[in-house]
Parts: structure tokens; sequence; C-alpha cells
């Protein structure tokens, strides 16, 4: 599919300070299958910007800047009537900001270049890395703001992004990492000069039963099956634990009070490890051993006889025949351990192996719900602003594998259908078979009426690390499940095109 797009092009003869002349002369924007504009277009767009944040001081750009705000409306319209016709009618793309966007015409440039390639919507990263995208005069939350410049401490960089993405037809979400906090998670002091890093949250931080956390656990026991190795600064919460809950849901509300067009989370889900802990079949393992997590599981428990063999369980890590006789004689007016969800059991004396195989699908499903129970409570100030919500996971992230369970613990299949579904489908086979096939899994197993939009990591007209073009991807996708009508990519700063210029972004100097 291809339009022709009158744009109006004008030639720039710059002198040192200022703009000397311009001259006006057609051109047309070819906006093909996938809405991205043509070299002429895109050039002549970069000239206007160039010129038009040239020299601000001294209105010479004025015309510059007006033929630039032209050329900006009408590329927002005709990427607009191009994704109207399209059967992709969101194209997403997920962007890292930088302190140096701050400087005059960086952050235009960024939402052009996302522009010219046919994206109608991109996720912002608000919260990662331990850091906030709110101005530091304004922030009181957990983490520390993202600029940290003094001359720039009122300037709301995440407010500034929507607007700038919003006058040029771009859905503007804010991604905020969820489970994961950051090691800058309560680093720092508050506006009374007080630490951040309160007991409070130092009992918020997710724990296995040797009390470690997920930062200092073994890092070198090599990569996982994905290729993943576990990085240190990646600090995981207890989904149970009040203060994780109420630090992430009044930074949510921050973020919100920007007014993004949509809020998505990710990184629900526990830490994976790597080598042989990207599996975990064994409760010490799991991330369920901060104070909160325990006292919810053991709360769990129907009668004494079950909050004891609980207690055993997750000491051991394994029940014994014996425990089950201590239990019994601990508490002998009651039958059988009983906890949530567990029905009696129909045999007098179960084979210890029952009760192994019950006590782990009680760990395994308190872990779970711990997750779903987070994300419900910090996305409320989503719901209640009517804001979109949406999830990035894996697909594979709450399989069973072997006699245990992907260590990431990602319960996707409770996710609730009032979210957008966004399945990262990263697997790696040199075809677009196997992507297609994560994809396929979530839409079987998505109630009725989710909305999937998934999430592909590639590059554009040429295969990259044994995946397919992004094209071959799309195509393959729309062909198996023709009723996905959102994609997003993964990432930005990824794309070859633009590797240099977010590498430019995160040097300079404010």
């Amino acid at each position: 599919m291809s339009a022709n797009i009158a744009t109006r092009f004008f030639s720039l003869v710059v002198s040192t300070n200022f703009l000397a002349a311009i001259a006006a002369q057609s051109a047309f924007a070819q906006v093909g299958e996938y809405c991205q504009f043509d070299r002429e277009a895109i050039a002549t767009k970069e000239n206007l910007r160039n010129a038009a944040f040239q020299d601000t001081s001294k209105g010479a750009n004025l015309d510059a800047n007006q033929a630039y705000q032209a050329i900006i409306k009408e590329h927002s319209q005709a990427l607009n009537t191009c994704r109207q016709k399209s059967w992709l009618k969101t194209q997403g793309i997920w962007l890292r900001l930088y302190p140096c966007d701050l400087l005059s015409g960086k952050l235009d440039e960024v939402m052009d270049r996302i522009v010219n390639k046919g994206y109608n919507q991109v996720f912002i990263e608000v919260l990662s890395d331990g850091k906030i995208l709110l101005p530091q005069s304004e922030n009181v939350t957990a983490w520390n703001s993202l600029v940290l410049s003094e001359k720039y401490k009122n300037v709301d960089l995440l407010k500034l992004a929507i607007a700038k993405g919003r006058e040029r037809g771009i859905k503007v979400h804010a991604w905020v990492f969820t489970m994961n906090v950051g090691t800058g998670y309560g680093s720092g002091l508050d506006r009374n000069g007080l630490s951040k890093l309160t007991v409070a949250r130092q009992n918020a931080i997710a724990r296995n039963a040797n009390g470690d956390s997920t930062i200092s656990i073994v890092e070198n026991l090599g990569k996982n099956t994905a290729g993943e190795v576990p990085t240190k600064d990646q600090l995981f919460v207890d989904p149970y634990n009040y203060q994780a809950q109420s630090d992430l849901y009044l930074a949510v509300n921050e973020v919100v009070k920007r007014k993004p067009d949509g809020v998505a989370f990710d990184y629900v889900r526990y830490k994976r490890g790597a080598g042989a802990a990207s599996v975990v079949s064994n409760v010490r393992y799991l991330w369920i051993y901060g104070a909160s997590s325990l006292q919810a599981l053991h709360d769990r428990a129907e009668n004494f006889q079950g909050r004891e063999i609980i207690n055993r369980f997750l000491k051991q890590g394994y029940v014994t025949p014996n425990d089950l006789k201590v239990v019994k004689k601990l508490y002998p007016q009651e039958t059988e351990p009983l906890w949530q969800g567990r029905q009696p059991s129909d045999q007098k004396e179960s084979a210890i192996a029952y009760w192994q195989k019950e006590l782990w699908q009680l760990a395994v499903g308190h872990a779970f719900i711990g997750v779903t129970y987070y994300l419900d409570t910090v996305s409320k100030p989503v719901f209640q602003q009517k804001i979109p919500a949406s999830i990035a996971f894996f697909s594979d992230g709450n399989q069973p594998v072997g006699e245990g369970f992907d260590s990431r613990m990602q319960p996707w299949h409770l996710f609730s259908s009032t979210y957008e579904w966004q399945p990262m489908a990263y697997a790696v086979c040199g075809k677009p078979n196997c992507i297609v096939e994560q994809v396929r899994r979530v839409a079987q197993y998505a109630p009725s009426g989710t909305k999937i939009a998934p999430i592909l990591v590639g590059q554009w007209n040429a295969p990259f690390t044994n995946r397919p073009s992004l094209e071959v991807q799309m195509q393959a996708i729309r062909a198996a499940i023709p009723a996905i009508s959102s994609i997003s990519h993964f990432a930005f700063g990824w794309q070859v095109e633009e590797v240099e210029l977010s590498r430019s972004r995160q040097i300079c100097r404010l």
C-alpha cells in the first residue's frame, strides 16, 4: 500500500547566526505498507529541524520553526491516514530516554526518527535501573530522578516527551519496571535529609531460604537457555510486602499525573537465574522467603497440621514420613493437614510423594498469586484514571520444566483481560516459526476479548542474530493470527540506524 502525501520542502541557506533565506518547493512523502517516509521527506524535515533549533535566542529561526511545525503536522496526518488503511493499526517502539535528551532539539530528533519509520506508538521507560523519570523538584518516590542536574531540576522530561510525541501523532505510553525495582531503590536521601533505605524497605526485598536477595546470588553460573546472564543491577521485591506495594503505587500515581496514553508494566515476575538456576525445583530457591511472603503462605493453612507441615516444608525443602507422624501427634484432633485450595484426600495414609507434590504446588501457586496481587495493587492509579494498561511478559515464563519451573515464575495465564497482553516473542530459530508459536500459545490461552500485541526483536530489511527481519516476522504473525493488529519492536536504541544517535545521547554533558 502506498500513498503520495504532499509536503512542503524548504531549501535552507544558513549563515553563522540566523536563517538567511527559505524558498518553498514541492516534494512527496512515500508512505508504504509499514508507513515509513521516504528519504526526501525525511531529509526535508531534518534540515528544517536543524535550522529551527540553530539559534533560538535571536528569532532568526522563526520562519524555519514555522515550516518545521508545519511538516511535523503534515507527517502526523500522513501517518494517521496510513495506519487507518493498514492491517497493522498500531506499530510501537520501546524507548529509553537520557538526561541529554533535554538539550535543544534532541528529543525532537528522536521523535522525528520514530515517525519516519512509521511508528505511531512509543513506550517511554519511566522507572528502570533504580531511577525514575520525574523532575527532581517534584520527586517524592523511593527512587532518585534520572536527571540530577541542578539546572534542570524543574524540567519534566516525561511530560515533555508526551507532548513531543502527541504533536507528531504518536501515542505515548509510560513503561514501568514492576517487581524489578533496581539497585537504586531506596538509595540517597529524601526531602527531609533522611535515608530512603529504611528498615521497611530492606524488608521489602525478595529473598530465598538462604536469605539471599536477587543481587547477592552467585553471578558466575553461566548463561541460561535463553542466553541471558543475571545482571547485578536487578533487585526484585517481595510482592506481598506492603512497603514495596505502596512505593510503586506512589510512583505509578505520579506517572499517571502526566496523563500518558497508557502504562506498560514490565518485569511482572521474579528474577531468572543463570545456568542450572534458570529452573527451580526446590521450594528453598523460590523468592518467597521475605517476611511478608512467608507470613502470607503460613496464613494459607486452614488447620494447625497444615501450618506445621508447611513450615517444615519451607525450612527443609521437603517433608518426610516422620514429619507427617509428628504433625499428627501434635494435633491429633485434626484428620490431616489442610490449606487453601486443597481437598481432603480419600486415602488414610497417602504416600510421601503425594504430600511433596501438594506442598510444591502450594508454593508455586503462592509465588504466582503474589505476582498478580502486586500488579493489581500498583496498577490501581492507572485504571482509576481510565488509562489503558498493558503487561509485557515471556510466553514461556510460566511453564514447568522437567520436575521444576522456569525460575521467572511469570503467571501470565492468570493475568486479567483488562490489561493488553504483550508477549515478548524473542525466540531464535532462524525462521519466524518459533516466534509465531510463542504468540500462538498466548492467543490460545488468553481469555476471550483479550487484546494481544506481540513485542518483537530484530532489524528492518535484514535478518539479525539468527532472527528474520522485522517485516518477515510481522507478516508471519499476520498470516497465523489475523486478529492481531498491534505489534511493537524492542528497542529504538537496538536498531542499527539508531545506535550512533543513542550513544551520543548517553555521553553528552548537560
